[in-house]
Order: C-alpha cells, then sequence, then structure tokens
C-alpha cells in the first residue's frame, strides 16, 4: 500500500473578494470608455463614490480613491484646456491629459486585475 500525500489546494478566494475585483474593474473600464461616451465617466464615477466605504481596507480601497481623483481632475484640467484653446496652447494640455487619464486606467485595471492596491492613489501618477 503506498500513502499519497493530499494535494494542497489553495483556498478560494472569498466571493465579496471577487466582486471588489469586479467592481473596481467595471470602474476602470467606465473610465477607458468616456472616449466612446463621456456618460460611462459618470458611471464610473458613482460607482467609485457608492464601493469606496465599502472596500476600506481592501486593496480596492485605493482604486476607488484614485478613481474619484482621476475624475476630478481630469475636469478641472479638462475645463482649463477648454479655455487655453483660445489661445492656442489648450489642445496640447488636452492631448497631455488624454495621455494621462488612458495611463491611469489602464494601470488601475491592470492592477485591479492582478488583485494589486494603487500604491500612492492620492498622487498624480
Amino acid at each position: 500500500m503506498s500513502h499519497q500525500q493530499p494535494v494542497h489546494q489553495p483556498d478560494p478566494q472569498p466571493v465579496q473578494s471577487s466582486e471588489e475585483r469586479n467592481w473596481t474593474i467595471a470602474v476602470w473600464l467606465l473610465y477607458l470608455g468616456t472616449y466612446i461616451t463621456a456618460i460611462s465617466a459618470i458611471a464610473g464615477l458613482v460607482i467609485a463614490y457608492m464601493k469606496r466605504r465599502q472596500f476600506a481596507g481592501t486593496p480596492y480601497e485605493s482604486h476607488m480613491i484614485s478613481a474619484i481623483r482621476t475624475f476630478w481632475i481630469s475636469i478641472v484640467i479638462g475645463i482649463v484646456g477648454l479655455v487655453l484653446t483660445l489661445l492656442g496652447i489648450g489642445v496640447l494640455l488636452l492631448f497631455a491629459l488624454a495621455v494621462w487619464q488612458i495611463f491611469r486606467c489602464v494601470r488601475g485595471l491592470v492592477r485591479a486585475i492582478n488583485n494589486e492596491p494603487i500604491e500612492n492613489p492620492e498622487g498624480w501618477l
């Protein structure tokens, strides 16, 4: 008779963690969808505000903070960029804003997929 060692199976992640991950991915995808329809950013912002408190103490709380900041910083810089288009330099600012937004969204999406927090959710990058 041979004795086989039981194979150690990793514990499955709790449903709540999977749900948090899915909501976080949805927020970042909605933000990326802004380039198709602007209303998706507002939907992402509403979800981020609604889920921020629920995700407290999890890696996904930092995503909600980062997503909220991304939205409001984008609004302010977008308005400044639109005003500065009258001087001809606003287009450059709006282009830089788009690159910054895409970077933050893709970084957030990748980190959410990998179950990782945003390292500095209140930072600019």
